[in-house]
């Protein structure tokens, strides 16, 4: 009887919270666990097949978006926190708002949730991405995080398949002595030296011994083919490995297990095709065959606000999250791959689930990128529009190039407006609710939720 009521009124509340235009996509999960503390144990039982938690620094939304893609492409029931509540609640919401019964349930999940995801749902499967610096003042050094994902996979149990990130190596690492690890990453030549790497390298040191690892190759930041010339640890080979990638053509070969397989390379940024990927990865390791999901891969499209299209009259509008050095770095890289004249729009908050320190801005390679973008018009908004438009200032853009609208809303419309050529919004996470909040109230998209 507790289960049937929590279920019931947690529907109730997500119902008058979407009426109601509050959002609050993990209120019912807040309200469920209160009548009935186990309900997130309960719901997850139902589950067929069984549960898929899909974690890491960057990369969590579109490859959950494309595993899911391809699980419901491939004739599974799939239950899914697309509107990306990660905490413990807005997954128990899930759950609770989930009609009928699904076979995998795919959950993006929160790096400091996972212990407890993963003690409450017994997930079959846990996806690695990638570990990075991000919200020092929430998450604290990277060690922390890594711990936090650390014990989510010992409360998976024995018999729980990994799915780990091998160019990664502290993501790697976490595979350590385990046999029952499949692993994802780049096998090919890159297209530029290692020496010339730029961004922050957060794993310098073996985590088996502490001694600086060498590279081989590095693709960007720490990811790359690196080993210990202390202790002998290495990079893991790949299961899932990209082999070659075109910038030109936008196909990618990869080796499945021992199948080689085109794939098209959906989303542009070589980190889109870590992720593309991983969800190889995911879904070989949960069954799928190989030319099954490069075939489903070809009707993808992007999660929202991840490097997401669309068409505003004459205009290419491009939504790109950014929320730490790494990813704004690698978001930064792919729109100076752009020939033609653009106009960038920055949004930056500093709420909780921004962080609230936004001293990162500092880490971000513009002094780099700048100079490589066509851009004619720099617009910053957001509440500390103020501190990007400064710190666009030290990185040589002339002050007259920058617009500052603080208003997320009036700076899009302003931007939409008055430009020419592609748009690039590249705003934080609750300046891109802002600016999808925006762009759904004038009829551009849908909201999140409605796909």
């Amino acid at each position: 009887m507790r289960q049937w009521i929590a279920i019931w009124v947690g529907r109730l509340v997500g119902w008058l919270s979407r009426w109601t235009g509050r959002g609050g996509s993990s209120y019912p999960g807040v309200i469920a666990r209160r009548i009935d503390p186990a309900i997130l144990t309960r719901q997850a039982r139902r589950l067929r097949r069984g549960a898929l938690l899909i974690t890491g620094t960057n990369g969590k939304t579109t490859t959950a978006a494309m595993l899911r893609h391809l699980m419901q492409q491939g004739g599974f029931q799939v239950v899914a926190n697309q509107a990306g509540a990660n905490l413990i609640a807005g997954i128990t919401a899930t759950f609770v708002q989930f009609r009928g019964l699904a076979d995998w349930a795919l959950l993006e999940t929160d790096e400091a949730t996972m212990p407890r995801a993963s003690q409450e749902i017994e997930p079959a499967a846990i996806l690695v991405t990638n570990f990075f610096r991000d919200q020092l003042d929430r998450y604290g050094e990277l060690s922390t995080t890594v711990q936090y994902v650390r014990r989510g996979i010992e409360n998976m149990g024995p018999r729980g398949q990994l799915v780990l990130n091998a160019d990664d190596p502290q993501v790697a690492f976490l595979g350590h002595a385990r046999s029952d690890v499949v692993y994802y990453g780049f096998t090919g030549v890159p297209e530029t030296s290692p020496d010339q790497g730029y961004e922050a390298v957060d794993a310098r040191f073996c985590p088996a011994c502490g001694h600086p690892l060498t590279y081989r190759v590095r693709y960007y930041a720490h990811l790359g083919d690196y080993f210990c010339e202390a202790c002998g640890w290495q990079r893991p080979e790949a299961t899932v490995g990209v082999e070659f990638w075109d910038r030109t053509s936008r196909i990618a070969r990869v080796r499945v297990g021992d199948v080689r397989q085109e794939i098209p390379w959906r989303l542009p940024g070589l980190y889109n095709l870590y992720n593309e990927a991983a969800a190889l990865a995911a879904g070989w390791a949960l069954g799928m065959e190989a030319q099954a999901m490069a075939e489903h891969l070809a009707s993808f499209s992007a999660a929202f606000g991840r490097m997401e299209w669309l068409q505003i009259g004459h205009r290419d509008i491009w939504l790109a999250l950014v929320k730490n050095p790494v990813g704004f770095d690698q978001v930064l890289r792919t729109v100076a791959e752009e020939s033609q004249p653009m106009d960038v729009l920055i949004v930056i908050n500093d709420r909780y689930a921004d962080g609230r320190d936004v001293s990162w801005l500092w880490d971000v390679d513009f002094e780099r990128w700048v100079p490589q973008m066509p851009v004619r018009q720099w617009w910053v908004s957001g509440i500390r529009a103020w501190d990007m438009a400064v710190r666009l200032k030290y990185a040589g853009v002339t002050p007259r190039a920058v617009r500052v609208v603080e208003s997320p809303a009036a700076a899009m419309a302003a931007a939409v407006s008055e430009g020419e050529g592609p748009l690039f919004v590249l705003p934080t996470y609750t300046a891109m609710l802002e600016v999808r909040q925006y762009l759904t109230a004038q009829g551009h998209v849908r909201h999140f939720r409605e796909g």
